[in-house]
């Protein structure tokens, strides 16, 4: 069984994926550091 990575109610196969997908829609409130730190506090990883 693959992992999902879920965050903000979204599910991506991988940690690049949601990281990828993401970083648009937040890129405007926050700078890259406080993102990564916003999605390792954040994300939950199933599988």
């Amino acid at each position: 069984m693959s992992k999902i990575f879920k965050i903000d109610g979204a599910k991506f196969p991988d940690m690049e994926t949601l990281k990828e997908s993401l970083w648009s829609l937040y890129s405007d409130k926050m700078s890259k550091d406080e993102f990564e730190a916003y999605v390792k506090a954040n994300v939950k990883e199933e599988g």
